[in-house]
């Protein structure tokens, strides 16, 4: 109310101006005094103009402050926004390699339980269904309007599964590794029947001589009696250390094994392989003959473990 007061009495004074009047400038050095004849229609002609010009700035100066406002505000909320997009953008990438590494792991986790259901099957044993880890899903892709919060969820979400993916893939690796082992000691322990068919016609041990009927005689093997040419088969992988003529035994073949074992075969009609071959197991490797000492068409059989006979009865399934 106050400052209202004062305005409406520099009005009336403002009106109450008329006549002339006269400005005198007296200078600080001594000169003369100069006068200026000032007419009240002058003057308020000057002030009004003076008027106008400061309400003109004073306007411009508002209108350039509101301009200013609001482009500084856009420039914060520009900045703002891309704070945030670099934000999301940051996230999206972290988050895509984290995606990735989890899908590496899954497609690591999928070999390695191809693998294991290949040695299981190998063994005779069968995994019942794929893994649901491991399943292969279709990719999906496209802009995406997700909050960073979400983002940071979802990245951790990917650690934990990567984590127990990783926890997954050494169980499964371990799985592998012992089944590999079991499979790799069957392939090489000589349990397999290394015929089609015949039937043991002299067992290991002591026993009559075959020759004179009544002696002793200690047999160091089986014979098992087939007909002649019956394909031979190895009874475990291995390498061959002899194959050739050999003494009583005729055409024989002596193949190494892992894990102490050995076998002999005798009294063969032909051989298939040679000295140094690697063969597999279930691989024909002769037939059947009556060669050496023999009383007719048969296989003489030996396993020996540490290069002692033993029974091929304790191991042949």
């Amino acid at each position: 109310m106050q400052g209202f007061g004062k305005w409406k009495r520099l009005i009336q004074l403002w009106k109450q101006l008329d006549g002339g009047y006269t400005l005198m400038l007296v200078p600080h050095d001594g000169r003369s005094i100069s006068k200026k004849d000032l007419h009240t229609k002058q003057m308020k002609k000057v002030a009004t103009w003076f008027g106008a010009v400061a309400l003109g700035t004073a306007g411009v100066i508002v209108l350039l402050s509101s301009m200013l406002y609001v482009r500084n505000k856009e420039a914060n909320e520009l900045a703002a926004y891309r704070a945030i997009k670099a934000q999301q953008e940051q996230k999206l990438q972290e988050l895509a390699k984290s995606t990735e590494a989890v899908q590496k792991q899954l497609a690591v986790l999928h070999k390695i339980e191809n693998q294991v259901r290949e040695q299981m099957k190998k063994s005779g044993m069968e995994l019942p269904g794929k893994s649901e880890l491991t399943e292969k899903n279709g990719g999906k892709g496209g802009p995406s309007k997700t909050k960073v919060s979400d983002l940071v969820v979802l990245q951790e979400q990917n650690a934990l599964l990567q984590k127990n993916l990783q926890a997954s893939t050494h169980d499964w690796d371990n799985l592998l590794a012992s089944i590999k082992a079991e499979n790799y000691r069957n392939e090489v322990t000589p349990n397999l029947w290394p015929l089609d068919g015949g039937y043991i016609s002299s067992d290991f041990g002591s026993r009559a001589n075959p020759f004179d009927g009544y002696s002793s005689d200690y047999h160091p093997g089986i014979d098992i009696a087939e007909n002649y040419g019956a394909p031979v088969y190895a009874s475990a992988s291995g390498y061959v250390q002899r194959a050739g003529w050999y003494g009583g035994y005729g055409k024989y073949i002596k193949i190494s094994h892992d894990y102490g074992y050995a076998t002999a075969y005798g009294h063969l009609s032909s051989i298939e392989i040679s000295a140094g071959d690697y063969v597999s197991k279930g691989q024909i490797i002769g037939y059947v003959g009556s060669t050496g000492y023999s009383t007719g068409p048969h296989l003489h059989f030996e396993v020996l473990l540490y290069g002692e006979q033993v029974n091929p009865r304790r191991l042949i399934k």
